[in-house]
């Protein structure tokens, strides 16, 4: 049993182990302040990080390019969730797909102030597009994907003062509602029609459905060969660039009024063979148009048919003086035939661009040896005529 004498004993022992870890702590306590002095006294005489150093507007300018990934860029510090928060642009495009509330939709549009708005139309549910046409004196690019008839019939009565870019994935019968919103976008500079068929039934070229004064870049794919459009009678006084997939592209180019063209693409669409005839407009109609893209069907080889219409066309527009091809396109273009107004009696559809300075020629790996046997024949007469182009 323990005595009174030892019990004393480990009380005064235990005292004593008291003591030293009171000293301890002390000593911890003050090690923790001096380390935070230490801290504080390097970050005052240190350099903060390249990326800390710029100023909030560059900043602002990076986390736009990204801004797909603004909530986590949010979470990485106090200054770049205040810059986030406090950047409309950055809230300005909508994915309507990828709401499942219209609190958010809300809250997300609120944050973007006044900034124009990029709007993307999936999948969606009704009541978030009733919020977003509240906004849609702001629009500025639109685009339309998936189901499009029902947003259409919903938004085809819409005044979009600002909308600049205009994109739709069109349905069968659904044609002459985005005709409708083109003539509700007097600022309308692109304009981008997928899935072209049949004309709609109030079709009217009087009344100018597809004529517009600010437009600068048109592209239309589609079928198209059952419309039929008077020559001349497409007014696009500040169309720049023409980009046509459809079935007969001469038909658009002898309605077509557009004295500012200066870059054309044709490639053929998935609606079929496209139809190749000649053009029955003035050969100087296109002077103008410069520079010519002949791109291919993605994942597919042209047909032959697309072949031919990269011939006339090559008649159509004669000022070409900077050409873009694929390389299945070297034998139509640069093969020759029989001619009795040539130097040689021989003549490339090619030859017709007399201006040409450059040639770029995409996928020329793959070309087999008759391509590249034209395509030296027409080098080496080219030089012999004394004209050089940039390859």
């Amino acid at each position: 049993m323990t005595n009174l004498s030892d019990a004393r004993a480990e009380l005064a022992r235990l005292q004593r182990k008291e003591l030293e870890l009171l000293q301890e702590l002390l000593d911890v306590q003050k090690a923790v302040a001096a380390q935070k002095v230490l801290i504080n006294e390097l970050i005052k005489t240190s350099t903060p990080p390249p990326f800390d150093r710029l100023p909030n507007e560059l900043l602002a300018q990076i986390f736009l390019i990204i801004r797909y990934q603004r909530d986590i860029l949010a979470r990485v510090s106090r200054r770049w969730r205040a810059v986030i928060m406090g950047t409309p642009s950055i809230w300005s495009a909508i994915f309507l797909g990828n709401y499942t509330s219209s609190t958010l939709l809300r809250l997300h549009l609120e944050r973007s102030g006044q900034a124009p708005l990029t709007i993307w139309l999936g999948n969606y549910g009704p009541e978030l597009l009733d919020v977003v046409m509240v906004h849609a004196n702001r629009w500025h690019t639109l685009f339309i994907t998936g189901c499009t008839q029902p947003c259409l019939n919903q938004i085809s009565h819409l005044r979009l003062p600002f909308l600049e870019v205009l994109h739709v994935d069109l349905e069968p019968d659904c044609v002459d509602l985005p005709l409708m919103m083109y003539s509700h976008a007097p600022a309308l500079k692109f304009l981008r029609l997928e899935g072209l068929a049949e004309p709609p039934p109030s079709f009217n070229l009087i009344n100018g459905q597809l004529s517009h004064k600010s437009l600068t870049r048109l592209v239309l794919a589609g079928m198209m060969d059952s419309w039929e459009f008077p020559r001349d009678s497409i007014h696009l006084l500040a169309l720049e660039s023409l980009v046509l997939r459809i079935k007969d592209p001469m038909l658009l180019l002898e309605a077509i009024d557009a004295p500012r063209l200066s870059q054309f693409e044709f490639s053929e669409d998935y609606c079929g063979d496209p139809i190749c005839r000649a053009f029955r407009g003035p050969r100087t109609k296109f002077d103008n148009v410069h520079h010519i893209i002949f791109a291919p069907m993605l994942d597919e080889p042209s047909s032959q048919a697309a072949l031919n219409v990269a011939k006339e066309l090559c008649q159509v527009f004669n000022g070409i003086c900077h050409a873009d091809i694929e390389a299945e396109y070297i034998i139509p273009l640069f093969s020759p035939y029989k001619t009795v107004d040539h130097l040689d009696g021989h003549r490339s559809a090619i030859d017709h661009w007399t201006c040409l300075e450059s040639l770029e020629i995409q996928g020329f790996a793959t070309v087999e040896y008759d391509s590249c046997e034209y395509l030296m024949d027409w080098f080496t007469k080219r030089k012999n005529w004394g004209s050089e182009s940039c390859i």
